[in-house]
């Protein structure tokens, strides 16, 4: 059997701040600089760049954002071709896809599925064979109505379902919160990719990662194994 390994999508393979650089400029009608979406929250983007007035519907906005981004709202359709790929990601997994079993592990919705695996072949990354699992509206809907450990709770039980059909030798992300429950599981290799100016070494570390990266670079050579 070939080890398993389990890779995140958003900023792990597929950079989006363009596109969320462009969904938070046109909900807040607001000039807001690149760099502020690289280095600021969702929320600390609204807290700095909404007005007076659009502070008073925040959770209207808010929620605008995020349909736009999830493409819950076709309009958000029109802006995927904004994404780009992260270097040298493709070339680690077309080198590791003869030895083991992928699986994207995504919070990307459901509804989104075809566009998501038309991106990945687009930037070369191996979906032939591959899982990907996603989350459903559903879920976005209870973090949108406030249920703020929603996202963590959802990431939690998909990874619970993947380890039900086997163990996993490794993950891959970019989300230092998420270290913890795949530390909770026992994969032996959890790798963090550092390419946030809001992420530090320390916190991947604190939360359970066992290596940590700023490029995919490294992996490439580095097959997964039992």
């Amino acid at each position: 059997m070939l080890p398993r390994v389990v890779i995140d999508v958003d900023e792990t393979l597929i950079r989006t701040s363009r596109r969320k650089h462009t969904v938070a400029s046109r909900v807040l009608g607001a000039e807001i600089p690149f760099e502020a979406v690289e280095t600021l929250s969702d929320r600390q983007l609204f807290e700095r760049y909404a007005s007076p007035e659009q502070t008073t519907r925040q959770g209207e906005l808010s929620r605008l954002y995020w349909d736009l981004l999830l493409c819950l709202d076709e309009r958000g359709l029109e802006l995927l071709h904004m994404d780009e790929d992260v270097p040298y990601a493709a070339e680690a997994l077309r080198s590791w896809e003869r030895h083991c079993e992928i699986v994207y592990l995504t919070g990307r919705p459901e509804p989104m599925r075809g566009h998501t695996l038309e991106a990945l072949e687009g930037f070369g990354i191996p979906v032939e064979g591959a899982r990907l699992v996603m989350f459903d509206p559903a879920d976005w809907e209870s973090f949108l109505s406030g249920n703020r450990m929603a996202l963590q709770e959802t990431r939690e039980r998909l990874f619970s379902n993947i380890l039900e059909e086997g163990p996993v030798a490794r993950v891959v992300d970019d989300f230092p919160g998420y270290f913890r429950t795949y530390t909770k599981y026992g994969v032996p290799d959890r790798v963090g990719l550092l390419f946030s100016p809001r992420r530090t070494l320390q916190r991947f570390l604190d939360r359970g990662a066992t290596r940590v990266f700023e490029s995919w670079e490294p992996l490439i050579d580095d097959i997964p194994r039992d």
